[in-house]
């Protein structure tokens, strides 16, 4: 029953990720969600290691933090590599929910690199 249930959900999860696509409105959304979101998280890397190299601060975000620790700068790397995932995700299935929840944690990632600016002292 488990198994059926499951199955049943996948097929229509990827029903409403199709009609979600088939959208141009959700589409077009997503996509520019997608490119607003890597453009803050390019800026994120830039103003953590602008903090970092000035001296101002240190990285809060203790999982980020390890990461420094244990590969350098390949943190970078990693980040890059888990926003190209979460793009992809997101443009596979555009959904309203999926989109507005994007949307809100992109900005909220957005305060966090005016923050790391500020820090550094560039405003």
């Amino acid at each position: 029953m488990f198994v059926l249930a499951s199955s049943k959900r996948r097929q229509q999860m990827t029903e409403e990720a199709k009609q979600s696509r088939a959208s141009a409105l959700h589409w077009n959304l997503a996509w520019l969600f997608v490119v607003i979101y890597n453009l803050v998280g390019i800026a994120d890397i830039f103003s953590t290691e602008l903090a970092l190299q000035m001296g101002a601060g240190e990285e809060a975000n203790p999982i980020v933090r390890g990461m420094m620790e244990q590969v350098g700068d390949g943190w970078i790397v990693a980040k890059l590599l888990l926003q190209a995932v979460i793009s992809f995700m997101v443009l596979w299935f555009p959904h309203w929910i999926v989109l507005s929840f994007f949307a809100v944690a992109t900005f909220g990632n957005a305060i966090i690199v005016a923050n790391n600016f500020a820090i550094a002292g560039v405003f």
